[in-house]
């Protein structure tokens, strides 16, 4: 009998969002909210699988070999299709512990919820990039291979491929970047490979506070990729000319957070935000939700920066570099029942843990 925990943060990017697919540097930070698997092994080739937050309490899986075959209903087995593609991923790169017996997988995500919501509103935080990064680690340390997460690069450049095949090829891995290597990092897909790389920086930046706000509503990032993708089709030439203002404007901010040039940068995400809104009234997409358009306008006013995270429409950062110009804005958009979402660094990326027995203590594989 063994037991395998393994986990992963989920993700803000906070400069570089939709640039970042065509080779811009992006900013990118890890959060304290983590995805957890547990695996416990057991005798049969059946795998059950436990996802509460999908409403899913004990999914089986027949393990024949490489093959996974679902016995479950059609409904199940697609709400856990991230499970069966990171398996078949892991298969394909010699890493899935087929020869492992059966196994219960508990998967939690949790902590991607709004806790105070009703219904549960699920938080824009890259839940899936972080399940997939802590699932995959767990099973290929379950088969073995443990020794693949400590090049935290070629880890992640597998991944990418994992995560974003099951994304339709869309994705930029950002998310993953962040999963994989946990703090503030510049991320970008390099060479005609496309290769993902990461830089590790300094948190928090010099001069540069920050203030993260969640609109109250939901978005999906798939459907978002895939318009672009038709938008990108029909104009062309539109797209890259958003794209290369987008990129270079990332790029120049990035390059005064390099010198700690607080003001400069606070000054270019100021105006890649408005590249982004008209980027975003251009291709048809709302990366401005009317609340983020409402924080926008409260901002400009208050004399800090605004602009969404990622595809747009959920979270959102303020950046200032007076720590008690950012303090009044934070009470004034509480006042107007906006909702701040106290979110930390996580600097530890993907970890995981093996116990070979319950009388022993557990033994760290990474951290």
């Amino acid at each position: 009998m063994m037991e395998l925990t393994a986990s992963a943060p989920g993700k803000l990017v906070l400069l570089g969002e939709y640039a970042v697919l065509e080779g811009a540097p992006a900013l990118v930070l890890a959060v304290d909210r983590r995805a957890n698997v547990r695996i416990e092994t057991h005798e049969d080739r059946v795998c059950h699988v436990h996802a509460p937050d999908l409403g899913i309490s004990d999914a089986h899986a027949v393990i024949d070999g490489s093959t996974w075959r679902w016995q479950c209903d059609a409904t199940t087995a697609g709400k856990l299709s991230l499970v069966e593609h990171v398996w078949q991923g892991l298969v394909r790169e010699g890493l899935a512990p087929v020869n492992a017996g059966g196994f219960s997988l508990h998967l939690d995500t949790s902590g991607f919820f709004h806790a105070d919501s009703e219904p549960r509103a699920k938080l824009g935080l890259g839940s899936s990039a972080a399940l997939t990064v802590a699932l995959a680690s767990a099973l290929a340390a379950l088969a073995g291979h443990a020794d693949v997460l400590s090049d935290r690069t070629q880890w992640l450049r597998r991944l990418f491929h994992m995560h974003g095949g099951w994304q339709g090829g869309r994705g930029s891995g950002v998310d993953v970047a962040a999963s994989v290597a946990g703090g503030l990092i510049r991320y970008q897909l390099v060479g005609q490979a496309r290769e993902p790389t990461f830089t590790s920086l300094q948190w928090p930046m010099a001069g540069v506070h920050c203030l993260f706000v969640w609109s109250g509503q939901s978005v999906s990032t798939h459907d978002f990729l895939q318009r672009l993708a038709q938008w990108r089709e029909h104009r062309a030439a539109d797209y890259t000319s958003h794209m290369s203002e987008l990129g270079h404007l990332s790029d120049a901010a990035l390059k005064a957070l390099d010198r700690k040039d607080a003001e400069s940068f606070i000054r270019l995400t100021d105006d890649y935000a408005s590249a982004l809104q008209a980027f975003g009234h251009a291709c048809g997409l709302e990366i401005y939700s009317p609340e983020q358009k409402k924080l926008a306008d409260m901002a400009s006013q208050a004399g800090v920066s605004y602009k969404p995270c990622g595809a747009g429409g959920d979270f959102g950062v303020v950046f200032a570099d007076n720590a008690e110009r950012l303090a009044t804005f934070e009470r004034a958009i509480v006042s107007a029942g906006m909702h701040v979402v106290p979110l930390g660094l996580d600097s530890h990326g993907i970890s995981s843990h093996m116990r070979q027995t319950p009388n022993l203590p557990p033994t760290r594989i990474l951290t």
